[in-house]
Formats: structure tokens, C-alpha cells, sequence
């Protein structure tokens, strides 16, 4: 049926084709920012004369690329950290990341330029798409323009993230993440258009030009807009730094639901932000307690009711208390030596789980991916933020937390909300463990819990984070 389209196909792995194949179902994603994935390429979908129905396919298309279905769910930590996955690493390249270089191979040797021959080759594919094709790959369309934006904003040598230091290490020959030039693996600022304001309106453009080129729909020719006419426009959208201000641009420009705003790494701004995506069709969780193979059963049960109570709870010093090591001080000297990184003590472990449960990310995303010990004012800074409930993500049931994950493997993994690999015992010869997550209102990070065995007991040594799309 898809004719020419057939080599299309040639240029991911077999899971993306699967994919693909399902695009008739509206499935959503919150993903690299949506503000760019959905909100700008349905507007200038409609500007380029697509109707507001073919307009919305396109940017559903376009921001399902990241996490919106379970074959598209490809965490760094799970491919080229814990476990190493050349397959995903290699999808993630073609979706995400289009270098002209493929894995494996050194960073500098997979360098992603805008707008290369890479990050084209899927419109050109479904730019030959035949018009009687055309309503059946709107969405795959989509797709493919998510790919040319992503070479603006993930431009520049892919960054290593180094999480915990040592423990866990990433390959660099597998590993994709924000180029330090745009503020490095443990950073949003990639993706933030106010940070790039050239850059993106480059980006605008060729994804305008881009959807000038795809086929008519139905045989329905199209009267685009000249760009001279909508450039101007842009600019509100560009410089937007809140939530809040992104909202009045779009609604400006006549968008009745701006619901697919939430969670971007934006903060609210002067006004909080409320409204939910309700696209979203990941399976849900049917329960916390973990039933991942070939993982001890107590490690499994304490990792399943810490993130139980992490969700649920308001105590978070008391959280911090109960699963902070007593003797951390005494115990950790070597590990900051070896592995790079600091044990976290009660008071750091607590501000660490208030900063990933307040609702808006955006708001404390930095304090959230430091890599130092969070300082006194930083730590008052939260509680003062999370003394008022309505600050905390809720969640009417525990479950709904967190993103539904899988084991990459030869056999059939249960549906998890956290993944869990061992890593290198401690300097004592304690088994230690990272367990890998994705929060509901965090959904541009892989939150990464490091847990030790001490005494017959688990205790949580330390929480860090990646930006993982």
C-alpha cells in the first residue's frame, strides 16, 4: 500500500516501524517540549493551509515521537548506561538526534548539525507520498518533522551524563544527551526557545517550508501563507519564559485548549497552571509493587514501597529520615573520593524528594538537577515551596505517578514503574542498586534513585536525574 514510501521504513529499527503502523490511533506524548512538537507545528500547519483537523494529526505526529507510546519510550540509562542497547541507541538517533554519524562511535564523530541531510531523510520519503496516501500518514508526517526540529535544538556534540560519577557510567559511544554548549545533560536549557531566539526561528522556518512541501491531502491543493507575513508573529512565541505567557500566545492565535502546555520546563509564571493532556494512551500501572525478573524479592518490596510513599507523602523529612543511612557521614568518605559524588544525608535526601514532587518542574528544575549537595537557603527554598499542598504533584491514585516502563530483553517484561539495575557493591561490600523512573509531571527527565544495602536493610544513598526525551 505505501508504495515508494517503502524504503521510508529502512531508516529505523523494526520496533519504530511497528509504531508507525498504529498512527490511526491518537496517541499523545509529553515530550521534548510541546510547545514546540505540538503547539508551533500545528500553527504553522494551519498557516501553511492544512485544515485545523490535518493541522492537529501533524502535531499529535510530531510530539508522539517522545514517550507517547511504549515502543517510543527509550531511557538513556536503560541503553547506554545500565544496560548497553545499539538498537535503541540507533533509534533514538534517527527520532531524535540525526547525526550524520552512527553508533557506536565517539561523541565528537556523531555531531548533529540543523537542518542535515539526516534530519531530512524522512520528508523526503513522505513528501513522495502519493495523494491518496497523504490522509493516512498525516501523522507520520508528523514524525518526520519532529526529527528536523530536533537537529536546532539537540545541535553540537552529544554530552555524557555522569549521574553518580563512576557507579553506572555511561558509554559515550551510546549515549545521547544536550550538547555541553547548550547546557549539557543535566539541563533543559536546549530545549527552551526564549534561550535560542535565532536558532528557533531558523527551526520555524524550515519546518514551515518543510510542511509547504508535503503532498495535498486528498488532492486538495493548499494556499500557505508567505513566510514574510508570519515571521513577525513568532517572536511573542520565541521569547515566552513561563507557562502562563506561552498560553496567551497560542490563545491569541485562536487555540481553545492549550491543556498539551503542562509539563514543559517552563514554570507556571504569574498565574498557576492547572490544565491537564488528557491524550496521553500509555497503559496504566496496575500497581507499584515491582515484579521485574531476575531482581532479589527485598530489594524489590523496599524500592516498591519507597516510591509508594515518595508519592503519597507530605512528610518529606520524615521520608528523609526513615531512609537515610544513620551513619552516613562516617560511612561515605571513600565513595566521594572513588565514584565522584556526594551520599546524600537526611536533610539533602528530603529536599531532594520535595524538588521532584512539586507539581512545576520549571520552577525548580535547577535546584532539582544539581549535582552538588544542595545548599541551606537551596533546601529552605523547597520546603517553603512544598509547605503549601497545592505546590505538590497528587495523584488520585499512587499508580498514576509514574510512566509505565519496560525491560529491554529476550523475554517478555512485566509493565514497572521503575526499573532497577545492580550496580558495583560500596567500598564495604554492600549491594547497592540504581532504580531508573520517569514521573507524570516531570516527563523530560529520568529520575535515577540510588539505594544501598546496609545491615540488612535499604536506605536510599542518593537521587540524581538525566534530561532524557
Amino acid at each position: 500500500m505505501l508504495g515508494s514510501l517503502d524504503s521510508y521504513f529502512d531508516l529505523m529499527p523494526l520496533r519504530c516501524v511497528a509504531v508507525l503502523f498504529g498512527l490511526l490511533s491518537p496517541l499523545v506524548c509529553h515530550a521534548q517540549e510541546a510547545d514546540v512538537h505540538f503547539g508551533l507545528t500545528k500553527w504553522l500547519a494551519i498557516q501553511a493551509g492544512f485544515t485545523p483537523e490535518q493541522a492537529d494529526a501533524l502535531g499529535i505526529g510530531d510530539q508522539r515521537v517522545d514517550s507517547g507510546d511504549m515502543q517510543y519510550i527509550q531511557l538513556l540509562p536503560t541503553y547506554a548506561c545500565f544496560a548497553k542497547d545499539k538498537e535503541s541507541a540507533a533509534a533514538v538517533r534517527l527520532l531524535r538526534f540525526p547525526s550524520e554519524g552512527t553508533v557506536p562511535a565517539a561523541p565528537d564523530q556523531r555531531s548533529v548539525a540543523p537542518g542535515n541531510d539526516v534530519a531530512k531523510q524522512a520528508l523526503l520519503k513522505v513528501e513522495g507520498a502519493k495523494p491518496s496516501q497523504a490522509p493516512y500518514l498525516l501523522y507520520l508526517m508528523g514524525a518526520a518533522l519532529h526529527t528536523l526540529q530536533a537537529s536546532w535544538a539537540h545541535q553540537g556534540i552529544p554530552d555524557v551524563p555522569q549521574p553518580f560519577g563512576s557507579l553506572g557510567s555511561c558509554d559515550a559511544t551510546l549515549a545521547w544527551s544536550h550538547p555541553l554548549a547548550r547546557g549539557g545533560w543535566n539541563s533543559h536549557r536546549a530545549d527552551l526557545t526564549h534561550a535560542w531566539p535565532t536558532e528557533t526561528m531558523s527551526m520555524a522556518e524550515a519546518t514551515y517550508a518543510a510542511l509547504q512541501r508535503l503532498p495535498a491531502i486528498g488532492g486538495v491543493q493548499r494556499s500557505p501563507k508567505p513566510w514574510p507575513d508570519i515571521r513577525p508573529k513568532l517572536t511573542g512565541f520565541i521569547r515566552a519564559a513561563t507557562k502562563n505567557e506561552k498560553r496567551k500566545w497560542f490563545e491569541a492565535e485562536g487555540f481553545e485548549d492549550v491543556s498539551f502546555l503542562e509539563g514543559i520546563s517552563l514554570p507556571d509564571g504569574v498565574k498557576r497552571f492547572d490544565l491537564r493532556w488528557r491524550g496521553r494512551k500509555l497503559p496504566p500501572l496496575n500497581s507499584l509493587q515491582s515484579t521485574q525478573h531476575h531482581i532479589e524479592q527485598d530489594v524489590l518490596d523496599a524500592m516498591s514501597r519507597f516510591f509508594t510513599q515518595w508519592v503519597s507523602t507530605t512528610d518529606f523529612d520524615a521520608l528523609g529520615a526513615q531512609m537515610a543511612e544513620p551513619e552516613i557521614a562516617a560511612r561515605s568518605a571513600g565513595d566521594r573520593q572513588s565514584l565522584g559524588f556526594t551520599p546524600a544525608d537526611r536533610a539533602e535526601l528530603a529536599a531532594r524528594l520535595r524538588a521532584w514532587r512539586i507539581r512545576d518542574h520549571g520552577r525548580v528544575a535547577e535546584l532539582a538537577h544539581t549535582a552538588r549537595s544542595l545548599t541551606a537557603s537551596q533546601r529552605t527554598a523547597l520546603s517553603e515551596i512544598a509547605r503549601d499542598p497545592r505546590q505538590l504533584a497528587t495523584y488520585s491514585a499512587s499508580t498514576e505517578a509514574y510512566f509505565p516502563l519496560l525491560v529491554n530483553g529476550p523475554e517478555p517484561s512485566p509493565l514497572l514503574a521503575f526499573i532497577l539495575y545492580p550496580v558495583a557493591n560500596s567500598q564495604h561490600g554492600n549491594s547497592r542498586v540504581i532504580a531508573v523512573t520517569k514521573f507524570r509531571h516531570a516527563p523530560y527527565d529520568t529520575v535515577e534513585v540510588l539505594g544501598e544495602r546496609i545491615d540488612n536493610r535499604w536506605y536510599i544513598v542518593a537521587i540524581r536525574a538525566v534530561v532524557d526525551h
